[in-house]
C-alpha cells in the first residue's frame, strides 16, 4: 500500500522508487535529500548511530545547505507495547498521513514545521517501518525549558500569549493534534524576533471545513494544561495570570468561542483531577527518575 504516484502526496512533493522503498521528497531540496541514500538501511543507520536523542530516540541534524537543515526522526511505538513493537506498523499510512495534515496546515499558515522528506520501506509481511525529516528550527528551546529556565514573570505571561495566539492558528487550521504538550511546542529566536512552530503532528487529524469543534478545541487545550502540571509548572512558573494571558490570546475577541469553550471546561477539569492523583503517585513510585530531555525539531 505504498503511495503510487505524486498525486497521491501533497503539491511540491516528488516520490521516488528505490528497490523495495518509497522516498517522499520536497521537491525544491530533492538532489541534496538523493545524497542521504535513505533507501539503503545501511546509511540510514549510519545517519541514527551516533546521533543526539530528542523525544523517544535518535534524531540527527543533517545540514542539506548553508541555510536549510533536516532533523530526522524514526517513527516508534509508545506506551507499553512500545519495546515489543518498536519501529513496526501496518503499511505506511501513518508517515503519509502526518506529511498530509501538516502540508495542509502549513498551507493555511499554521505554525508547523516544513516537512522535507519521508522514507518508506516494507520490514516483515504487512509491516512498514517509516522515517520523517522536518526542517530544523535553529535557536529553538522547547517550551517547557524555556518556561523552567525563564524567571520574569511578566515575560512569561508575554510569552504565554504568544503560544495561545499559535495554537488558535493552528486550530482555525482544522488541526487536532492528538499530543499538544509542552515538549511540542517550540520557541525560536531568530536574531531577536519570536516564533512558535507547534511539532510532531503524528496521528493529528485534518478537519476539511476548516475550523476545529469547540470539544476539540477543550480536549486540547485541556491535555496542555495537564502537561503543565505533570511537569511541576503549575504554582511555581505558572499560575491563573498565566493561563488568564493564555486563554486571553487564545479566543481574542471572539465571545463565542469564550462561551463554548466554557461549556467543555468542566470535563477537562475532572480530567485534571485525574491525573493529578496519577501523577502523585507515579512522584512517589519513582523519586528519583530523571526528567526526560526537551525534544526539538
Amino acid at each position: 500500500m505504498r503511495p503510487r504516484t505524486a498525486r497521491e502526496v501533497p503539491p511540491g512533493y516528488v516520490v521516488h522508487r528505490v528497490a523495495d522503498a518509497t522516498l517522499v521528497f520536497d521537491a525544491a531540496l530533492s538532489s541534496e535529500l538523493v545524497a542521504l541514500r535513505l533507501a539503503d538501511p545501511g546509511a540510514r543507520k549510519q545517519l541514527f548511530a551516533r546521533a543526539p536523542r530528542r523525544g523517544r530516540g535518535a534524531a540527527p541534524s543533517i545540514e542539506l545547505r548553508r541555510d536549510v537543515s533536516v532533523i530526522l526522526r524514526r517513527y516508534q511505538h509508545g506506551g507499553i507495547f512500545g519495546g515489543l513493537t518498536r519501529m513496526l506498523h501496518l503499511g505506511p499510512s501513518r508517515a503519509l498521513q502526518e506529511l498530509r495534515v501538516t502540508a495542509r496546515a502549513e498551507a493555511s499558515g499554521a505554525p508547523v514545521p516544513h516537512v522535507v522528506c519521508l522514507a518508506l520501506w516494507p520490514a516483515a509481511g504487512p509491516f512498514w517501518s517509516a522515517l520523517i525529516g522536518t526542517r530544523e528550527e535553529r535557536g529553538a528551546r522547547d517550551l517547557l525549558e524555556v518556561l523552567r529556565t525563564g524567571h520574569d514573570a511578566r515575560e512569561r505571561r508575554i510569552l504565554l500569549r504568544e503560544v495561545g495566539a499559535a495554537v488558535r492558528r493552528l486550530h482555525d487550521a482544522g488541526v487536532d493534534h492528538r499530543d499538544l504538550q509542552l515538549r511540542n511546542i517550540l520557541v525560536v529566536d531568530e536574531n531577536g524576533h519570536r516564533r512558535i512552530v507547534v511539532i510532531d503532528l503524528d496521528r493529528a487529524v485534518y478537519h476539511p471545513d476548516g475550523r476545529l469543534a469547540s470539544r476539540l478545541r477543550a480536549r486540547g487545550l485541556g491535555r496542555l494544561t495537564r502537561s503543565m502540571v505533570k511537569n511541576g509548572l503549575w504554582k511555581q512558573r505558572i499560575g491563573r495570570r498565566e493561563l488568564a494571558a493564555f486563554a486571553s490570546a487564545y479566543t481574542g475577541m471572539d465571545r463565542k468561542l469564550r462561551v463554548e469553550l466554557r461549556g467543555w471546561i468542566r470535563g477537562e477539569r475532572w480530567k485534571l483531577a485525574l491525573h493529578r492523583l496519577r501523577y502523585r503517585f507515579m512522584d512517589s513510585a519513582s523519586p528519583g527518575e530523571a526528567a526526560a530531555p526537551p525534544r526539538r525539531a
